[in-house]
């Protein structure tokens, strides 16, 4: 396997993974099936973590690239301590019919922003999770059932704001039905989680594909 020392060095089968007070947030992704899955990641253009810093992960693009998780394990992402803008999906790359989970973390200007989202379509099951000192706040996991308007950080399936498709990508109908209740501006519940700390840290997030 290529890098597979580098690879194995990030690979924790750890049950706490939780963060030490004062540091960056870190970022974990997690397989918890029974069967091996793939990582497509997306960077933003503004981020300064990309491609070359998780050399373990295949570029296909200036922005893109994806890597092999075995199932069970959870694997460390390195250089997150830097301003980390990413969207992450599993076994399908990020286009439409997929479940995206978009991680915007260590931002200097802005807090830690995490959301599971539907607007593309639904793949599979994704859950994020943002622990620090204080408990465990979990975002997901999303299905493409009506029920994920009730759940906090998650995107409904086409609801592209969030309490509407309005202007849906992908084919998607537009409408209400299905999308969160409240205003565009006040969704209820919201459709992103903002992490308590400008500038992030302190936070342990992690991605997960639930079976």
């Amino acid at each position: 396997m290529r890098h597979a020392f580098t690879l194995s060095a990030l690979l924790l089968s750890c049950c706490h993974c939780g963060p030490a007070p004062g540091v960056p947030t870190s970022l974990s992704i997690k397989n918890g099936t029974t069967n091996p899955a793939k990582v497509y990641v997306a960077f933003g253009s503004d981020s300064a973590v990309g491609v070359s810093d998780w050399i373990f992960c295949e570029k296909s693009g200036a922005l893109t690239c994806s890597f092999d998780i075995a199932a069970g394990w959870t694997m460390a992402m390195p250089e997150t301590s830097k301003y980390t803008n990413a969207t992450l999906s599993f076994n399908h790359s990020v286009g439409c019919g997929v479940t995206k989970a978009e991680i915007n973390i260590n931002n200097p200007a802005w807090f830690d922003i995490l959301d599971v989202s539907l607007v593309d379509g639904f793949s599979n099951k994704v859950e994020i999770s943002a622990e620090s000192d204080s408990g465990t706040t979990k975002m997901g996991p999303a299905t493409d059932e009506p029920s994920d308007a009730q759940l906090m950080g998650v995107f409904p399936f086409g609801c592209d704001i969030c309490v509407e498709r309005q202007n849906p990508p992908c084919g998607i109908a537009k409408g209400e039905t299905g999308c969160k209740a409240g205003t565009q501006y006040d969704p209820k519940p919201p459709c992103q989680w903002q992490g308590p700390k400008k500038g992030g840290g302190d936070l342990a997030v992690t991605v997960t594909l639930v079976e």
